[in-house]
């Protein structure tokens, strides 16, 4: 599986790819926590879901 974490900073984006969910939505969280907005997880077929989403869609479905 092939995804790209992306958050937003004063300075620009940062990219980082994964390629597991839980390493995904582990990024995704660590980016959140450090204070960076607009953390996104993109799939293979470019769609963008925010990190609770994705959790609850792909890492922990039926939470």
């Amino acid at each position: 599986m092939h995804l790209v974490v992306t958050a937003h900073t004063p300075d620009g984006h940062l990219s980082y790819q994964r390629t597991s969910p839980e390493a995904a939505l582990e990024k995704a969280d660590e980016l959140a926590a450090d204070g960076h907005e607009r953390v996104v997880i993109t799939d293979i077929t470019g769609r963008d879901y925010e990190p609770g989403e994705f959790d609850s869609l792909f890492v922990h479905p039926g939470r």
